[in-house]
């Protein structure tokens, strides 16, 4: 048993989520070194969820979108790592979409084994719990099975899709507005797969156990599967990535063609 409080960090991401849905109309918003934007409940939720871990568990590593690196020695992978996305999806809360969310995700020397998302504007409360199971609105979700697709089946892409990639997916294509969104809906088997663009470690860790748990994997373009321990550095970026389920990458990444630059 991995030694935290799953209610009541559930409980804390749950208010962090309705704080930041409830102060939507008065945002201060900048722009990091990158170009992307972040506004004060950004920061604020972060430092909340921040203050809470490491008071609880002040021997845990911390890493955050807005700066938190927290515990980290260097050449030491830490025993358990909490990564932190305050708002995953800032371009779309920003601009009063619905498809953001708060997540965080735990890892043990690496490895993906508990996580918290919460989208409020959906109601929807996703849980992946250290024993191994995952749930969605406490329903547990089952192992992804391969399907025959059908023509009203739907895939998440990147916003920039039209930039960088042909799709030639039968079915749909849909932009969720947050990445973890686009994971947690392949783990619900309410999406058949997601193509993710390269993005930081907090952008997918809170919902890699729920993958894991759902028989899901992530992988680059070239079917490596995705080692997170990788991107625990706030410079890392990961490539493109291809979530399915495990036994269906080929099947996906024959649609994806990535553009060439000329």
């Amino acid at each position: 048993m991995h030694p935290f409080d799953l209610p009541q960090l559930i409980a804390l991401v749950t208010e962090c989520g309705n704080y930041a849905r409830d102060h939507r109309d008065a945002l201060a918003i900048t722009r990091k070194s990158d170009g992307s934007i972040v506004t004060q409940v950004d920061q604020y939720v972060e430092q909340r969820i921040v203050s809470y871990l490491r008071d609880t568990y002040p021997t845990y590593a911390i890493l955050g979108e807005e700066g938190t690196h927290y515990a980290f020695e260097s050449n030491a992978l830490p025993e358990y790592t909490w990564v932190i996305d305050p708002i995953d999806g800032t371009s779309a809360y920003a601009g009063r979409l619905t498809g953001w969310c708060v997540g965080v995700g735990l890892l043990a020397r690496g490895v993906p084994i508990a996580g918290v998302v919460y989208s409020p504007m959906n109601n929807e409360c996703y849980v992946a719990t250290p024993e191994g199971h995952a749930y969605r609105n406490n329903v547990l979700l089952t192992a992804v099975n391969a399907t025959e697709k059908q023509l009203d089946d739907w895939m998440s892409i990147p916003s920039d899709t039209h930039r960088k990639y042909d799709i030639q997916y039968p079915g749909r294509v849909r932009t969720t507005g947050a990445t973890i969104l686009s994971l947690c809906y392949t783990a619900a088997n309410m999406s058949s797969a997601a193509l993710v663009g390269g993005c930081k470690a907090w952008d997918i860790a809170p919902a890699l156990a729920l993958l894991r748990y759902t028989g899901c994997e992530l992988w680059d373009l070239n079917g490596t599967v995705i080692d997170i321990a990788a991107l625990l550095s706030p410079t890392a970026t990961s490539p493109t990535m291809l979530c399915a389920p495990r036994d269906e990458y080929d099947r996906y990444r024959q649609y994806i063609h990535v553009r060439t630059t000329r």
